[in-house]
Parts: C-alpha cells; structure tokens; sequence
C-alpha cells in the first residue's frame, strides 16, 4: 500500500524569498511591510458562496499561494508547497450597524484581521 504525501514540493528559497525570510524574522515585533494584505470594499449585493469558492479555487490552482518557509533546525531554509490548504477565511459583517457602532466592533476584530 502506497501513501499519498500531503507535501506536492519542497523547494529551495530564491534570493528573494531569502530576502523577504529574513527581513521577516529580523525583527519580529515590527510591521512587516514585505508581505502585507490587501483590504477593499465592495459595493452591491455580494454572493459569499461564489467569492469563497472563487478564493478556493485560486489556492487551489496556484501552488505558490499554498508556500510556506521552513528555517528552524535547517541549513538552509526551504518552502514547502502542500497539496491541500484549507483556506483561511472569516466572514466579519457589520453593516447593520450605525457607523460608530460599526468602527467599535471593527475594532474589537482579532488584529490579523484589522491591521491592514
């Protein structure tokens, strides 16, 4: 009986990546303004479902979205690309609320979620 690995690859680090690796680990407490997120608005009637599987879809197809660093206990750090990820996603909605409302609970977010 065959076993599948959950890892599709693992594979060295360009320079750039070793370049965004260590400015992320240099100094820990600081914003890393290398790897940031995007936020934005969308006006008009939003389909959740379609959106998530459209993301879903995009991880899917894209091994490089699914990379991740390895660097503890290696001599050299390398990315592993999984098979699978499961996709990181919260759905937060405020807009029933008045806008001071809606900044306070906004502000209550877990931080991976706010500091865009």
């Amino acid at each position: 009986m065959t076993t599948r690995s959950r890892l599709q690859d693992v594979l060295p680090l360009s320079p750039l990546q070793e370049g965004l690796l260590f400015h992320h680990l240099y100094d820990t407490s600081a914003l890393d303004v290398y790897n940031s997120q995007m936020a934005f608005d969308l006006e008009g009637q939003l389909d959740l479902a379609a959106l998530r599987a459209a993301a879903g879809e995009l991880v899917r197809r894209h091994p490089n979205l699914r990379a991740s660093f390895r660097h503890d206990g290696l001599d050299q750090p390398v990315q592993l690309i999984p098979r699978e990820v499961p996709l990181d996603w919260a759905e937060f909605d405020v807009s029933g609320l008045p806008d001071a409302e809606r900044a306070e609970e906004v502000a209550r977010l877990p931080v991976s979620y706010t500091h865009l």
